[in-house]
């Protein structure tokens, strides 16, 4: 797992076009090209290219989860375009069906109502995924786990704390059930950032 964080977007996109290939339905490497086309410019708040990002979540996945489904690595690869381009989860539904885009959906955090907190946001997404699917709760896990992997000095000090943990108390409990490989990753990221059991 942490051979990823040594690699830069385009190795990572390879390590993921040879490891799922050209013929799956939905079609990954399409997910890859859309992702880097939307995400283009977009830079994450350590200063790294945003796609690889998508494409890291995709890898853990199949590397640490083996999960290998391909409706998850396409919502995996497109699961921030939503929040983070002009696109629609209805845009995605003609190239990629209507799972995916019903993932993408099931992740993408609404806007913050009015004095509404990103911790209470959290709070309420980790409680409405606990009553969705199976995929939806292992996708948002896999992705926190690589947000939490990738914390970089820019992260407010005073969200961090609650950040993990929301992720704790929140989100785990879900992982758990989803994938036990993927429990412990992340659990294990949680501790190494020193949020207590």
């Amino acid at each position: 797992m942490n051979e990823l964080y040594t690699l830069s977007a385009a190795e990572l996109e390879t390590r993921l076009l040879e490891a799922v290939g050209n013929n799956t339905w939905p079609p990954v490497h399409k997910a890859i090209d859309l992702a880097k086309e939307k995400h283009t410019g977009q830079v994450r708040k350590d200063g790294s290219e945003f796609v690889a990002h998508p494409f890291r979540v995709a890898l853990l996945l199949l590397e640490v989860g083996n999960l290998n489904e391909a409706n998850l690595l396409c919502s995996a690869v497109l699961h921030d375009i939503v929040e983070d381009t002009d696109l629609s989860c209805d845009d995605l539904m003609g190239d990629f069906g209507s799972k995916v885009s019903d993932l993408v959906r099931s992740v993408t955090l609404p806007d913050l109502r009015d004095g509404q907190t990103k911790s209470d946001r959290d709070k309420s997404h980790f409680s409405a995924l606990s009553w969705d699917g199976r995929d939806s709760q292992i996708l948002r896990s896999v992705d926190r786990l690589d947000n939490i992997l990738t914390l970089s000095d820019d992260f407010p000090a005073d969200r961090l704390q609650d950040y993990l943990a929301d992720t704790r108390v929140g989100l785990l409990p879900l992982t758990l059930a989803c994938n036990t490989a993927i429990y412990h990753a992340l659990n294990d990221a949680l501790t190494a950032n020193g949020c207590p059991e």
